[in-house]
């Protein structure tokens, strides 16, 4: 038997006639044109066969370094390219760190950023650039403890990432963010600095990928922060990042044809570095941080939606340190976190 197929003019020319070809065979499509930016394809990490993925697991990077949410969609183990187009990624994060006490301190942090993704020079070798804002709301208790902190705290950062795939088993991740930090009163060069990270991973075997490298915080109390360790993925449903700063195991204990449900234990060392104004008029550069257990409950859809995260934990071992003045260091008591992020 013959069937008759219809070639239209636009793709084999108008004036060709029909062409006829047998039953079972196929007619092969011309090409279909991109522009530019469809044409750009940016990896998932999750996907441990693929090196030109980022190679940071997301929040592995302290509090100062913008953050990245880069994980394959549910059950699926895509090759280089996450999502088409140029915009790769937005996220909303909120964190409350609630005062318990007259001698605690209570932070509460909204972030937001965007990321866009461009071949550098092809899409096998992305950069990322990542423009972000953050404030922080301080709620300070009374008394000898109080540390002084302003009411609001800001950062703004724009960060350039670059990925490159080196041979079959090796990758790098090279990261530049210069960012304001400061109470937006506090207007001197010390709110400016520089931040980053250089990171190499040697993919062992197909489940096991060796990361090392160093974290650039441009702070007062950590200028240089080594990091590293071992990624496992000994399943599908299971995923273990023995990295430091931020370790974190993963186990995945739902899915349907919707969206897969994560939970994880993690811990992460929190803080940041600001330019602040004193009340008494003098300038001042003031370093937070933290130390946290987490929790974890996260889901992730099955196609290139919406993703959210919900992170509870306690925090223990807090730190406030004035660097420019003679002042004594604030011990806040302990508290829990909660936040919730929401990212594209």
């Amino acid at each position: 038997m013959w069937l008759a197929v219809v070639v239209a003019g636009s793709l084999a020319g108008a004036d060709e006639p029909r062409a006829l070809v047998p039953s079972g065979d196929v007619l092969p499509l011309p090409p279909v044109e991109r522009g530019f930016f469809d044409r750009i394809r940016l990896a998932a990490l999750g996907d441990p066969q693929d090196l030109t993925e980022p190679l940071l697991p997301d929040d592995v990077a302290p509090p100062g370094q913008p953050r990245q949410e880069f994980e394959p969609p549910a059950g699926r183990k895509l090759p280089p390219g996450a999502k088409p187009g140029a915009l790769q990624q937005a996220i909303f994060t909120l964190t409350e760190l609630p005062r318990l006490g007259a001698d605690g301190l209570g932070l509460t942090t909204l972030d937001t950023s965007l990321t866009i993704g461009m071949p550098a020079p092809t899409a096998d070798s992305p950069l990322l650039v990542t423009p972000g804002f953050g404030t922080t709301f301080v709620d300070e208790g009374p008394g000898p403890t109080d540390p002084g902190l302003p009411s609001q705290l800001y950062e703004s950062w724009i960060q350039a990432r670059w990925l490159r795939k080196i041979g079959g088993r090796f990758g790098v991740d090279l990261a530049v963010a210069p960012g304001w930090y400061s109470d937006f009163v506090n207007d001197t060069p010390e709110a400016f600095r520089i931040t980053g990270h250089g990171f190499g991973a040697w993919e062992a075997t197909d489940d096991l990928r060796v990361v090392a490298g160093l974290i650039y915080l441009d702070r007062y109390d950590v200028n240089m922060l080594p990091a590293g360790g071992l990624l496992w993925t000994p399943s599908d449903d299971q995923r273990h990042e023995l990295i430091f700063p931020r370790p974190r195991l993963a186990w995945r204990v739902a899915e349907d044809t919707r969206a897969a449900q994560w939970v994880y234990l993690a811990g992460e060392f929190g803080g940041n570095q600001w330019a602040v104004r004193r009340d008494s008029g003098v300038n001042d550069v003031v370093v937070y941080h933290d130390y946290r257990l987490l929790v974890c409950w996260e889901r992730k859809p099955a196609d290139l939606g919406l993703s959210w995260r919900l992170e509870t934990g306690w925090v223990t071992g807090r730190l406030v340190e004035y660097y420019l003045t003679d002042t004594s260091d604030a011990r806040p008591a302990d508290t829990f976190v909660v936040r919730a992020g929401l990212w594209y």
